[in-house]
């Protein structure tokens, strides 16, 4: 098969999406329906193990994270199907911990796509478990014919089988049984033309030849049979126009009945028996003539089968001898039949030295014989260790009437590349845990993660909480200080105002000199922002007034805190340069809290009119502050740069004296 026509073949495949969220399976869909897939949708695990028992589906593509039943549950009942344990799943999740990937491995999953995934990826994966699931699908059909072919060869009498002479009998003996004035059988190839025509009239000789009319098959009973492949009667043969009169037709006829001959939806080919009188064929001949079809289906299929015995084996030698896997046959008392080229290879051995050798007197197939029994009562997949640090992957299947099969491929490359692809997933993880710690609490940079991986290469526009909190006093009290105490001083003020900001789930931007930028709603999505932001701003506040009271008791320096909040868009994303990146957001909101913080005091908390009107809609007396805090108008203030005054409000947190040391 050529490549383009394998491509073809995998496409028009069909795919299982199993996924609890609508907008995952639209996506998914999507780009596979344009490749030419058909696909089935469940919105949910128990959904999706009815719809893949129901449509054996060629491959699933199943969600992790659902409620109820998740995927790894899913796949476990899957896997231990045996209806559906062939079936490759692909698991599409966007956890990427190791432990995640090992307990899919265990539970049977074949692959995994990481979300938000590549269409390429997509494409690539799941073209080619398609295409391995075909193969398998080939293998399988080749062992039921080998099955077949060698029931037949033990079932036969003769050395061949008389196809034209079993036809002649069947339909002399059909034609006399329901008095037909004349029978008739065709035999069709694999390109639907009639290879021979046998015809039998009651006291004539029997007429086998190849020459069929055109019309017989284009418009006549026998292309309607083939073109429907189901029986049918022609009460009229006068009055149907399937009934066509050839010149050299001798007897009358009434009426006709006939069947295909299918088998496994190949027709093989038909037989017609007609009468001189209308209306002569009852119910009762077609269920007697289908069943006599039937039979004459498997005579046919029997007759082919048993003229290929001898290609189809030699065949299965060639596939046998060429495989790079290792293969194993037995009998049904577990004694070795053969092996081929590969297995002698990979397990050091002679076919001559272990065949007809039951499996557990041969040591180096001892940890074979479990598997092979347990094949007995099902197909048994497994991975096994192998000598020289080598993993196979045993697939044991029963051939009935016959003994077992055991298929034994060699992944430990592929072992050790997923090995090495699930370490690259976790140092990744990793980085970005790393690179998101700067800006968020632990908690909210598991979110991040979860939900939204790919954030650091996003620019976007969203609605902003901007927060400022800038040191008072600090500048020139350095000029007073040990450099060390200094700096002491501004790490323990980043450190707790952080502690602070992160219990309320905001996300720092920036830490420059004195000053502290804060926003919420950013990245993730607070409903809430505002009023996490004053909370924040009160709770930041409060402790501060704490803080100042060490630094003053342990260096007489007199500091204070002021901060600004605004509301508003803002545009969020990686800035700078191509060697120095941040994570910032800019806009208006960002400017005006800067603005906000310039003329906030020691104490103040200072917010535009939009947010006070939030606050207050949501509690008029700001029950929701700790500390007592409530916020009064500052009035109309221009700000820096704005060209009209606007209206702000503040909020005063009591700070406690500064108490120096006795003696300083």
């Amino acid at each position: 098969m050529t490549p383009a026509r394998a491509i073809q073949q995998d496409e028009t495949a069909t795919i299982l999406i199993v996924d609890d969220n609508p907008d995952n399976r639209l996506l998914l869909a999507s780009q596979l329906g344009m490749h030419g897939y058909k696909i089935i949708e469940a919105s949910g695990g128990h959904q999706g193990i009815e719809q893949a028992q129901a449509n054996q589906p060629d491959l699933i593509l199943l969600d992790v994270m659902m409620p109820i039943m998740n995927g790894f549950e899913v796949c476990t009942h899957l896997k231990a199907d045996p209806g559906t344990a062939h079936i490759p799943i692909i698991m599409v999740t966007a956890l990427r911990d190791i432990e995640y990937r090992i307990r899919g491995i265990e539970v049977g999953a074949d692959e995994f796509l990481s979300r938000p995934h590549h269409r390429e990826e997509l494409l690539v994966r799941v073209r080619s478990l398609i295409r391995l699931k075909h193969a398998r699908d080939k293998l399988e059909e080749e062992r039921n014919r080998l099955r077949l072919l060698y029931n037949v060869t033990r079932a036969a009498t003769n050395s061949q089988l008389d196809l034209y002479q079993m036809m002649i009998e069947i339909i002399s003996h059909t034609q006399s049984a329901v008095a037909a004035t004349k029978g008739s059988i065709m035999l069709i190839d694999a390109l639907g033309e009639v290879t021979h025509k046998i015809v039998v009239r009651p006291g004539l000789t029997p007429e086998i030849t190849e020459d069929v009319t055109r019309a017989v098959l284009h418009q006549g009973l026998a292309g309607w049979l083939i073109r429907n492949n189901r029986g049918d009667v022609i009460e009229d043969a006068t009055q149907d126009s399937r009934w066509i009169i050839l010149p050299d037709d001798t007897e009358q006829v009434g009426s006709a009945i006939g069947v295909p001959f299918i088998d496994s939806g190949t027709v093989l080919g038909v037989m017609i028996l007609v009468h001189h009188e209308p209306g002569f064929f009852r119910p009762e001949h077609m269920a007697l003539i289908e069943t006599i079809a039937a039979q004459v289906t498997v005579a046919i299929r029997n007759a082919y089968l048993f003229n290929q015995i001898s290609e189809h084996r030699q065949k299965l030698s060639a596939i046998l001898a060429q495989s790079s896997d290792a293969i194993i046959t037995t009998d049904e008392n577990f004694a070795v039949e053969m092996v081929n080229q590969a297995a002698e290879i990979l397990f050091n051995i002679s076919e001559i030295e272990v065949v007809s050798r039951p499996l557990n007197g041969i040591e180096t197939f001892q940890r074979l014989v479990p598997l092979f029994k347990q094949a007995a009562q099902q197909p048994v997949t497994q991975e096994l260790p192998a000598s020289g640090g080598k993993t196979l992957f045993a697939s044991i299947t029963p051939i009935q009437d016959v003994g077992y099969m055991a298929v034994l491929q060699d992944i430990t490359q592929m072992k050790e590349n997923e090995r090495m692809r699930l370490e690259q997933e976790r140092l990744a993880r990793q980085q970005l845990k790393d690179t998101f710690s700067r800006y968020m609490s632990p908690r909210l940079v598991e979110q991040v993660l979860s939900d939204e991986p790919g954030l650091l290469a996003r620019r976007q526009r969203r609605a902003a909480v901007v927060l400022f909190a800038d040191l008072r006093g600090f500048t020139r009290m350095i000029t007073g200080l040990d450099p060390s105490q200094a700096i002491a001083i501004l790490n323990q003020f980043f450190t707790e105002m952080t502690e602070v900001v992160y219990r309320h789930d905001g996300t720092i931007f920036d830490l420059v000199g004195d000053e502290l930028m804060v926003g919420f709603n950013v990245p993730i999505e607070q409903k809430d922002a505002e009023v996490r932001a004053v909370q924040a701003a009160v709770a930041m506040q409060t402790r501060f007034d704490e803080l100042r009271q060490i630094w003053f008791q342990d260096t007489g320096a007199e500091l204070g805190l002021g901060i600004g909040i605004d509301s508003g868009d803002v545009i969020m994303g990686n800035v700078g340069a191509e060697t120095r990146m941040n994570f910032a957001m800019v806009g208006e909101a960002v400017n005006t809290a800067h603005r906000l913080v310039d003329i906030a005091q020691d104490g103040q908390i200072v917010i535009t009119a939009a947010i006070f009107r939030l606050l207050q809609r949501l509690d008029g007396n700001f029950h929701f502050l700790e500390n007592g805090a409530h916020f009064e108008s500052l009035g109309e203030i221009v700000l820096k740069g704005k060209p009209a005054p606007q209206a702000v409000y503040q909020a005063m947190i009591t700070r406690t004296p500064l108490e120096p040391v006795m003696g300083r």
